[in-house]
């Protein structure tokens, strides 16, 4: 696998035009093919496309990215970056992301993406007692 300005950029657009609430370009930055998207809250599966277009009509929602690096071998490429994601009354949540993307045509576009939360362990373990008991 080879490092790729193609990936990179398809995610760099797909950030912007998110930040920009662009619905008409949902659907050429996320393939039709596209299955899941995990979000970070829990139960946060989403695999039908009009809430997967969710946050590009969600007013004043931004995805700020920070350094993400893009990969390809062949159509398939693959992404990490920590993007920020800023609501709509200027909170902010850090995350990470994972993302596989195939080429179709001369556009890349997701097909997957995993977003999730660094929290220490055992916060992790604290909370979910609390949300069983």
């Amino acid at each position: 696998m080879e490092q790729s300005d193609g990936v990179r950029g398809a995610y760099l657009r797909f950030c912007d035009r998110l930040s920009a609430g662009d619905v008409a370009s949902f659907d050429d930055l996320v393939s039709q093919e596209a299955k899941l998207v995990v979000g970070t809250a829990p139960g946060e599966l989403v695999d039908d496309r009009p809430r997967m277009r969710y946050g590009f009509e969600a007013e004043g929602l931004r995805l700020e990215p920070s350094d993400p690096v893009g990969y390809e071998e062949g159509t398939l490429g693959w992404l990490f970056d920590q993007p920020r994601f800023v609501f709509p009354d200027d909170s902010a949540m850090q995350t990470r992301v994972t993302a596989v993307l195939r080429r179709e045509g001369e556009a890349w576009r997701i097909v997957h993406a995993h977003f999730s939360v660094g929290v220490p362990d055992e916060e992790v373990v604290e909370l979910q007692r609390r949300w069983a008991g």
